[in-house]
């Protein structure tokens, strides 16, 4: 799984005004939707499942606290979003089938909660 991932882009929309189009999605990757509850550390959801292969990672951050969504399998990290406050970005990775820990990186947030599991088949 060592060459299991490759950032193929990135954007993101910050206080509605974006830095680059959403729409700069791989073409045919599985787009997965993840959000930031507005107040508290934590996402919306600890469950994501998404089929090998090109997958994008589109993160809301109803929050005005920074926050982002990182992949790693055991210490190995496999990329991940762009530390935003309020808004959206987006990231396409390309993924092996596996198990995932998705988390936020900003200190303190994953203790608190902020993670979960990224299934790919």
């Amino acid at each position: 799984m060592r060459n299991a991932i490759a950032a193929v882009t990135a954007a993101t929309l910050v206080g509605g005004a974006a830095a680059a189009p959403l729409a700069l999605a791989t073409p045919n990757a599985h787009v997965v939707r993840i959000s930031a509850v507005a107040s508290g550390l934590k996402y919306n959801t600890k469950v994501l499942k998404a089929r090998a292969g090109a997958v994008t990672i589109r993160f809301t951050n109803l929050s005005h606290l920074r926050h982002n969504v990182r992949l790693e399998i055991g210490e190995k990290e496999y990329g991940g979003t762009k530390t935003i406050g309020h808004g959206t970005t987006q990231v396409t990775v390309h993924l092996a089938k596996g198990v995932y820990h998705f988390y936020c990186s900003v200190p303190g947030h994953e203790d608190a909660g902020m993670s979960g599991t990224l299934t790919v088949s």
